[in-house]
């Protein structure tokens, strides 16, 4: 029981891992880039030269899910569809990532908030760990390049 009230505070309560309300209208957007795009992918290669900072943290403090949240974006497929999202994650095990979803996809129907995800190290195209003991967020890479283009 401890478990899933857990889960489902961390979902009420992971707004910075989740996609943004657009121009207050409560609605939610994507944000289309070309693909390709410079920019982004040399975000997704700071996020990997700094995973293991990522993993350190996951290793220690991974278990107290009271004061760390740790999220990853990752690229989900169907049918040639790509939507980079966010899943929160709960341990790190000889190169995988396990987790639950917890963002709104948009065109991709196989996956919903809530469901189980493993994700690749290699697949990690950013990453984000918060302190609510220090109020700090690490990682988030992409967040900044990703709400310019929003506007």
């Amino acid at each position: 029981m401890k478990i899933y009230f857990s889960f489902l505070l961390l979902l009420i309560c992971t707004p910075a891992f989740c996609q943004i309300n657009t121009s207050g209208s409560g609605n939610y957007g994507s944000v289309g880039l070309p693909k390709g795009d410079s920019t982004f992918l040399a975000l997704k290669d700071t996020a990997q030269a700094h995973l293991q900072t990522f993993i350190d943290s996951l290793n220690i403090h991974g278990p107290d899910t009271a004061n760390y949240r740790f999220g990853i974006k990752s690229d989900f497929v169907e049918k040639g569809t790509h939507e980079h999202m966010w899943s929160l994650i709960l341990s790190y095990n000889k190169g995988k990532f396990k987790g639950i979803f917890i963002d709104s996809a948009f065109d991709i129907k196989y996956i919903k908030t809530g469901d189980k995800v493993s994700i690749n190290r290699v697949g990690v195209e950013d990453w984000s760990f918060y302190n609510k003991i220090t109020g700090k967020t690490m990682g988030y890479y992409s967040e900044m390049y990703l709400e310019e283009k929003r506007k």
